[in-house]
């Protein structure tokens, strides 16, 4: 077993606002009432949502008291986590905020997870209390909530946002009224040694989640105001869920800390987008590649239709081949932003010969800090030494460390799989991310395609998981995943099967039994491809490279 570490340092010019979000937003309140601090996405109401809303930073300072006096009102206490299932609307952000003052721990859940998906969340979290939606398209979000709460003797409230909702349903539109609550609602005392936010990361073992402490949400958010520089005359466009912590610290924590303006957008319309970047005079968003490329086709990026001062060019955790796509003739400064399975970042500013795929191994420091074994990111390939036809090449799984980082302890993670989120005895976390070192250009490394992971429209899924669903079904004697790459999509998921002599397989019937299961949309295949065997290793491990050879 080898690794390969290094030392590198990118350009940071001064720490952030210690300022925490919540103190961020009562800091604004008082210093620019009536300063525009959250704007609803144009569309809400075709989702279904009510009318799009606006509010200050007075206003929503209110609202947080408002929301933080309700919940303690209901008798939750400190360090109860509080799972929120709700769409990028000026909710989502209040309801963090006002979780963090009532001194509560926000679960961020994936609006698209269903029965199964919520089902395992919380049995690991075992939350005292869920926020839904109601009515949501041909779902209905709290319906399902009600269900799997009744399964969870933890839950003690189930409260929802919008018209529609079920019996046992506490609706909650008056919290986001400022009069629901006296104002300057004493916050509870921040212990930086307590969890106070839970996201949820997805290794090839499956999904697990990821408790954050306060002085990790703070390094993160300077790990993007390091880099990305904002200030209260910027109007930012969040197009990211606040379930990742990538749009919790870099749309959410760190324009709090600048006063800036936040505009949600409800992913993903092109249409809107373009609307909201007119209309809002967006100084800074942050997109994947191929939403920037287009913007760029469409000769936008540099016209004055746009108020743009800087970009955001988000990439998933593994990229594979390089792409057509990572470099863009725009003049406005590129910073290339890269989630590591949810638990680390790397927020750093692309130069104009600089390959946004190659990326620094070792320590991450900001200029002025006076403990450099403390840094914001440490990076570590850790694998074996191969020969290729000119030298030796590591290959390895990407392993972090850093303030930046989740330390864990991780005792939810452990109640699924004992593999999952162990830091080693150095105290770094194992992302899955294989990676490649490039010792040709100062010990720098590339991500690669892992079969083990699929990244599908945003969504990350353990390739084994889907090996399993597919191959319940009854109708296939065999089944497996794979994976085509897709520009926009990322990666289409097709089910390898081998069926039944008897019967013929059917697509639709697969994605009937799939919605019976109660399991998240994204999970079903795109197609169907009929093979003769599912070709494995020795260990049973599906070879996922030879499905294609077996048909």
């Amino acid at each position: 077993m080898m690794d390969r570490a290094s030392s590198v340092r990118i350009k940071i010019k001064e720490r952030p606002d210690a300022l925490c979000a919540e103190a961020a937003l009562r800091h604004h309140a008082a210093r620019a009432p009536g300063r525009s601090a959250f704007t609803d996405s144009p569309d809400r109401a075709e989702h279904g949502l009510g009318p799009p809303r606006a509010v200050s930073f007075a206003q929503a300072n209110r609202i947080t008291d408002a929301i933080a006096g309700k919940l303690r009102e209901c008798g939750l206490k400190q360090g109860d986590a509080l799972a929120l299932q709700t769409p990028n609307i000026i909710e989502t952000p209040l309801l963090i905020l006002g979780a963090w003052r009532a001194g509560l721990v926000p679960c961020l859940m994936p609006q698209l997870w269903r029965h199964e998906e919520i089902d395992r969340a919380f049995a690991q979290v075992q939350p005292k209390a869920v926020v839904t939606i109601g009515d949501d398209g041909d779902q209905s979000p709290a319906r399902t909530m009600c269900d799997v709460s009744a399964r969870h003797v933890s839950i003690r409230f189930v409260f929802g946002l919008g018209a529609d909702l079920p019996d046992g349903v506490t609706p909650i539109e008056g919290w986001m009224q400022e009069g629901g609550a006296d104002e300057n609602t004493p916050p509870e005392p921040v212990k930086p040694d307590l969890t106070t936010l839970i996201h949820w990361t997805v290794l090839q073992q499956g999904m697990a989640p990821v408790p954050r402490r306060p002085g990790e949400l703070a390094a993160l958010a300077q790990m993007f105001t390091s880099q990305i520089k904002l200030d209260n005359a910027d109007d930012i466009l969040n197009t990211y869920p606040y379930t990742s912590i990538a749009a919790v610290a870099g749309q959410l924590i760190a324009p709090l800390q600048a006063g800036a303006h936040i505009v949600l957008h409800l992913p993903f319309d092109f249409d809107v987008l373009l609307k909201q970047l007119k209309k809002q005079k967006i100084t800074y968003t942050a997109l994947p590649a191929p939403v920037i490329a287009a913007l760029e086709e469409r000769q936008l990026l540099n016209s004055r239709e746009l108020h743009l001062s800087q970009i955001g060019c988000v990439w998933p955790a593994q990229h594979g081949e390089k792409s057509a796509l990572d470099r863009f003739t725009t003049h406005l400064p590129v910073f290339d932003i890269h989630n590591f399975s949810e638990l680390a970042i790397l927020v750093r500013e692309r130069s104009s010969r600089a390959d946004p795929l190659l990326l620094p191994l070792g320590k991450i420091f900001a200029p002025g800090e006076q403990d450099e074994e403390d840094p914001l990111l440490e990076t570590r390939v850790r694998g074996s030494v191969a020969t290729d036809a000119t030298q030796p090449v590591l290959n390895g799984t990407l392993c972090v460390r850093g303030r930046t980082v989740p330390a864990g302890p991780f005792p939810l993670a452990l109640a699924e799989d004992e593999s999952l989120l162990q830091p080693d005895s150095s105290g770094y976390l194992d992302t899955g991310i294989g990676c490649v070192v490039d010792e040709t250009d100062g010990g720098k490394f590339r991500c690669q395609k892992s079969e083990d992971l699929i990244y599908h429209g945003g969504a990350v899924i353990a390739a084994r998981e889907l090996d399993e669903l597919y191959a319940q079904f009854p109708e296939f004697l065999d089944a497996a995943a794979f994976v085509l790459s897709d520009a926009v999509i990322g990666e289409r998921i097709f089910a390898a099967v081998v069926p039944r002599p008897e019967l013929s397989p059917s697509l639709a019937r697969l994605k009937q039994f799939l919605a019976e299961k109660r399991v998240a949309p994204y999970k079903t295949p795109d197609q169907l491809v009929i093979v003769k065997s599912i070709p494995r290793n020795e260990e049973g491990v599906v070879q996922r490279d030879r499905i294609l050879g077996n048909i």
